[in-house]
């Protein structure tokens, strides 16, 4: 079986390669450049009064989680975009594949060179979120359009693994995924994953001599405890970010619009009648609450092995 995954792979990459060179990572300069924007929006925050007597370090850590998982978002919409603009096959559930292309593009964005900790930060959440349901008490939906948050977390995880074992082994063993299960992702999930999109979108892509699309963007007031999200976000220019890639990347057949609002609820949506993205700054305020209650506590304790439960109960029936 193993055997197999290994020529699937090679031969996945072969195809893969010979159809569309893979592209070039961004240039350090604009990864410097996203990360100094973190670092400042991180510093500016600290006069905010929700923020003011939060550690420098601690704050850090809560604005590169709560920009990483908004950052996640944003892409994952971006991705119902294409499937809606471009009329897109999918096969299986629309928000896995959301989820996965949101993964692969920030692989190839990303917000750092070294390590796209806004990939770690989503993963992380979706954990943290599971944990939070539990001890809530909450009951996932079995027949929500999305999957459950731990299957979330170990997808990201898996194409992380898969696009690179060794970089993202410390992630790998902070959530216990199986040495075998490693193994698979780098040589089955990542490979089918990334070949699939690209050959979705291979017709959709710009070329050199294509004029780009307008892709408008906007932030809307913050309003009451929202403002420090409007700061960070405008200090962070992430909606230019994702807009700017968008444009250069994709072909649009018609202009299309990034918009972050005080909204009422915690969402993020795209829009087809409006052909915009719509992110509400209350699923930053969520994404904040929830580093600050779990975020110390989001490790995968290890799960007992099938023979350790058997022997276990065979004990104590004894």
């Amino acid at each position: 079986m193993m055997a197999w995954l290994r020529l699937r792979h090679v031969l996945l990459t072969v195809l893969l390669v010979g159809w569309e060179p893979v592209p070039a990572q961004p240039a350090p300069s604009e990864a410097a450049q996203y990360q100094a924007r973190i670092d400042e929006a991180a510093r500016m925050l600290a006069s905010h009064p929700s923020l003011k007597n939060v550690p420098p370090q601690k704050r850090q850590q809560l604005v590169e989680f709560v920009g990483g998982n908004v950052l996640f978002a944003l892409v994952h919409e971006m991705a119902h975009a294409l499937v809606h603009e471009m009329d897109l096959p999918v096969l299986g559930m629309e928000e896995d594949a959301a989820d996965i292309f949101a993964v692969l593009t920030l692989l190839k964005l990303g917000a750092t060179l070294s390590h796209p900790r806004c990939l770690t930060e989503a993963s992380k959440a979706w954990f943290m979120m599971n944990k939070r349901d539990q001890r809530e008490g909450a009951q996932p939906d079995a027949w929500d359009a999305h999957g459950l948050d731990e299957q979330r977390a170990y997808r990201i995880v898996c194409l992380l693994v898969g696009s690179n074992k060794e970089h993202f082994r410390d992630l790998a063993d902070e959530t216990n995924l199986p040495e075998e299960r490693r193994e698979t992702c780098q040589l089955s999930d990542y490979p089918v994953a990334s070949l699939s999109w690209e050959k979705a979108l291979q017709s959709h892509r710009r070329g050199s001599e294509q004029p780009r699309q307008q892709i408008e963007v906007k932030y809307g007031p913050g309003k009451g405890d929202l403002n420090v999200y409007e700061q960070m976000f405008r200090s962070v220019q992430i909606l230019e970010t994702v807009a700017n890639y968008a444009a250069e990347a994709y072909s649009w057949p018609h202009p299309i619009g990034l918009e972050m609002e005080t909204c009422g609820e915690s969402m993020a949506q795209w829009q087809s009648r409006n052909r915009k993205v719509v992110l509400c700054y209350e699923l930053a305020q969520e994404f904040a609450q929830l580093y600050r209650g779990y975020g110390q506590e989001w490790k995968v304790p290890p799960k007992e092995k099938w023979w350790q439960l058997k022997w276990w109960k065979r004990e104590k029936k004894g």
